[in-house]
């Protein structure tokens, strides 16, 4: 029963990428807003962000996404989600989420899992797939990509059976951190 719970958990979770409280942003976090500055001119996101997530791998902001918003989330083995996984035999050394958003609608979101080694990678890669969700393997870095659309689905869903207070990618984020044990990425 316990496997099953976590299973389900895990699949919840990449759902959300395919289809996860409220707080005010976290100092740190990538978030830029659309508020004026003292100086009276926007403020603006810088949208060359590149993150190296190994010694081979870097991702970098993507050029067809219009957004103006970044969240980076990460979480290590000791993030409740990666601990569940390798409970269930599934080890990833660590996770990042990039959400990102254009005026306060979801535009994208990125899930990267960092595995050990490549073998590590393809056996996660397997469970996900098994599970229906479409997943992208580069040596040990398994990655999901959900659309605008979908994400804000799964916000709307998730906000009507309470797993999330409203209906925002703010929401979103923080049940992301609260939920699965990410932190914002400095």
């Amino acid at each position: 029963m316990k496997k099953r719970l976590i299973s389900m958990i895990m699949c919840m979770m990449l759902g959300v990428l395919l289809l996860g409280c409220s707080g005010e942003k976290d100092e740190g976090s990538e978030k830029a807003d659309s508020s004026e500055q003292e100086s009276g001119a926007e403020q603006t996101i810088d949208k060359d962000f590149s993150l190296q997530m190994t010694d081979s791998y870097t991702f970098t902001d993507p050029q067809d996404i219009d957004f103006d918003e970044r969240y980076v989330l990460v979480g290590d083995e000791n993030s409740k989600l990666l601990s569940d996984m390798s409970k269930m035999g599934y080890a990833a050394s660590k996770i990042y989420d990039i959400v990102y958003a254009n005026g306060g609608s979801p535009a994208a979101e990125y899930q990267y899992f960092v595995a050990q080694d490549e073998a590590g990678a393809t056996a996660l890669a397997e469970f996900y797939t098994s599970q229906g969700q479409q997943m992208t393997q580069e040596g040990n870095v398994l990655f999901a990509f959900v659309d605008g659309d979908t994400l804000e689905g799964s916000i709307v869903m998730m906000a009507s059976t309470g797993a999330l207070t409203d209906e925002t990618v703010e929401a979103y984020v923080e049940m992301m951190k609260s939920f699965n044990g990410l932190v914002d990425y400095e």
